[in-house]
């Protein structure tokens, strides 16, 4: 059994997925010492000829679903077929950096009873490849990125601890950040919602949102859990074609995650505090959503009775302020 697999759920995206493989080839003789878990969600481009082509250098564990089945399913599915005891998911368009292997391993290694790491990682926006040969080489990247978190130093903690939005503004809903012990993931998978993991409406419940977070929520309550502040990755950013959904994402179902939290030992100050940080863009969410109304109608109802369980949080009427802020900061920026 090897230590760590990089997991890697995939549709439709080759180009970008090429990108991610070569960032892993060129981590050099390490990769020789993990595997590549990629599970394909029946896509239909050449998705398996970049696989095959980079077969030939490094250890790929590659399934194909015979059919779509879901986004959040697919991320179960490339955890699912690895052999490790550590998994890192990461996206299609990610990418890791240069000895990123190599440091993660070593992080495995030193810190034997921690099941959670944090890993860092830098954000890069995707109109910039153009920029660059292709598939990019991830040496040649400026080196003042903006890291996904601003903490500098790194600590060991309790899981619970590290949900702070200073820490991790989404509350580790990047699963890029992640690196875990497989075995207390495979023990909490009965913690998912199937018939919600089923609902073909993307972003309808945090199962087929979130999936790892709820997971994670109840795998690592009572584990030992490691900050990495060095960005290992880069996280791609304007490749999403969920976009106008974001807003879902970002207003609701943070929201909805932080409740397991609290199920799992977030403790409740916390859990009204971060609820309120995670509140400061609802109402400019909510207006991208009504001009997004082609899209976004099947949620306006649970976006109703989701203000009303939560009403007497400040920042629902708050964030309009915080919007115009925003906009007065980035035009004058």
């Amino acid at each position: 059994m090897k230590k760590l697999s990089i997991c890697i759920p995939t549709y439709n995206r080759s180009y970008h997925l090429k990108n991610c493989l070569n960032s892993i080839l060129l981590n050099g003789n390490e990769i020789k010492n993990v595997e590549v878990c990629i599970s394909d969600n029946n896509s239909t481009d050449d998705t398996k000829n970049i696989v095959n082509f980079y077969k030939k250098y490094i250890d790929i564990n590659y399934h194909s679903n015979t059919e779509n089945i879901g986004v959040a399913k697919n991320i179960l599915k490339a955890v699912a077929i690895s052999n490790s005891e550590f998994c890192w998911v990461i996206g299609d368009d990610d990418m890791l950096l240069k000895n990123s292997i190599e440091e993660v391993l070593n992080l495995i290694k030193k810190q034997e009873k921690v099941d959670y790491f944090y890993i860092n990682s830098y954000h890069f926006d995707s109109k910039l490849l153009k920029n660059y040969s292709y598939p990019i080489n991830t040496n040649d990247l400026p080196n003042n990125l903006e890291k996904f978190s601003n903490f500098n130093s790194d600590f060991k903690t309790k899981f619970i601890e590290l949900i702070n939005p200073e820490i991790s503004f989404d509350f580790l809903g990047g699963l890029y950040l992640s690196v875990f012990r497989k075995n207390n993931w495979d023990k909490n998978l009965n913690k998912l919602n199937q018939k919600n993991l089923n609902n073909n409406l993307l972003f309808s419940n945090i199962d087929n949102t979130y999936p790892h977070i709820k997971i994670f929520s109840y795998a690592f309550k009572n584990s030992e859990a490691y900050f990495c502040s060095k960005a290992l990755s880069i996280n791609l950013f304007g490749v999403r074609e969920w976009t106008s959904l974001y807003p879902i994402v970002r207003s609701v179902r943070s929201v909805d995650a932080l409740n397991f939290y609290y199920k799992n030992g977030l403790p409740l100050i916390k859990l009204f505090k971060y609820k309120n940080y995670a509140l400061q863009y609802f109402v400019p969410d909510v207006l991208k959503l009504l001009i997004n109304f082609k899209n976004s109608y099947p949620y306006l109802i649970e976006i109703l009775v989701f203000y009303l369980k939560n009403c007497y949080y400040p920042n629902l009427y708050l964030s309009i302020f915080y919007q115009l802020g925003r906009s007065i900061k980035k035009y004058f920026k």
